[in-house]
């Protein structure tokens, strides 16, 4: 990321290197406009194993039932990712504060 002005994308960049490493893969600049999948290389289960690390750092998952709500709103980038951490927070469910 090129500014660690925002801590939630600074935590999403640091826990996709970790899975880009940990599977092989070069780890890069994360940038928020990126595609998971396109840009960044990412599957279902690299998301999935994304996820773990985050709820480790944020102590939440936004994707679990009772956190996401009624609408799924589809993660394509590394922006959709921050804003389905964010939701919860700001519908007044278990803030994630970082």
């Amino acid at each position: 990321m090129k500014s660690p002005s925002d801590p939630l994308l600074e935590a999403i960049a640091v826990a996709i290197r970790q899975v880009l490493r940990d599977t092989g893969r070069e780890a890069r600049p994360v940038e928020p406009g990126m595609s998971l999948a396109a840009d960044l290389g990412l599957d279902s289960l690299d998301l999935a194993q994304t996820i773990v690390l985050l709820e480790r750092v944020l102590g939440s998952d936004p994707f679990r039932a009772a956190a996401a709500g009624p609408e799924r709103v589809p993660v394509r980038t590394v922006a959709d990712l921050a804003a389905a951490y964010r939701r919860p927070a700001a519908a007044g469910n278990s803030p994630t504060e970082i």
